[in-house]
């Protein structure tokens, strides 16, 4: 079982999850769905949650809207919904230390690979205001080429379309070229379907070792800090 992948030059991009692949924020984001369809009186149970792990999270809200007699025929209550969510999350991340980095060491294992020709970038199924809340708090564009919101493209993970927008913006062709890495089942259908050279789940989030493997991982690590330039 490996405990580290070595990239060389023939990789120019590494395309990383954010919450659980590269910040740790303890579950809040689905604690607080959870308790934001709730509070719509929608059926829902807690361990409903873990089908919609690094999905876009106004998907999974519509979803729930569709499964209730009273509100799936209402437009107007996605952007509530949409809304409470967005107020709520941002509160809690407002909270001291709710949310760091995944790892200490993170910067300068970014940097890494950055200074051998590996673009870095982060996708994400939340909405581009939440991931750049994350982004600013965190200081992540200190040590990261781009970034990407699934609210950005026409649909989320698992389709491919932030990692092509991503390969489009760096003006990458190949996918071969491309390492995909994230903590759940729908990161690692997202780099399968992107037809991602390498494709790399971390267990530093929601899923089990058994999980991502079976979603057609390449390799699961411990922590994304374990990827490395591979020397000469």
């Amino acid at each position: 079982m490996a405990s580290k992948l070595f990239l060389d030059k023939s990789f120019k991009l590494m395309v990383c999850d954010m919450a659980g692949t590269t910040v740790n924020e303890g579950g809040i984001v689905y604690k607080t769905l959870y308790k934001t369809i709730k509070g719509y009186d929608i059926y829902i149970q807690q361990d409903d949650m873990k089908n919609w792990y690094g999905v876009n999270k106004t998907q999974v809200l519509q979803h729930f809207i569709n499964t209730d007699n009273e509100y799936k025929d209402n437009p107007e209550i996605l952007p509530q919904m949409l809304h409470s969510f967005k107020k709520n999350l941002l509160a809690s991340y407002g909270e001291k230390d709710a949310i760091k980095l995944i790892h200490e060491d993170l910067p300068k294992s970014f940097n890494d690979l950055r200074k051998n020709g590996i673009k870095i970038a982060l996708n994400t199924g939340y909405s581009v205001d939440i991931q750049e809340t994350l982004l600013d708090t965190l200081n992540m564009c200190d040590f990261i080429d781009g970034y990407i919101s699934s609210e950005s493209v026409p649909h989320g993970r698992p389709e491919p379309f932030m990692i092509n927008e991503l390969m489009n913006r760096f003006k990458i062709t190949d996918s071969s070229h491309v390492v995909k890495v994230g903590d759940t089942v729908a990161d690692i259908m997202e780099g399968r379907n992107a037809k991602c050279g390498k494709v790399v789940g971390v267990l530093s989030g929601a899923e089990t070792r058994e999980k991502l493997m079976e979603a057609g991982a390449d390799i699961v690590l411990d922590n994304i800090v374990d990827i490395k330039f591979k020397e000469n």
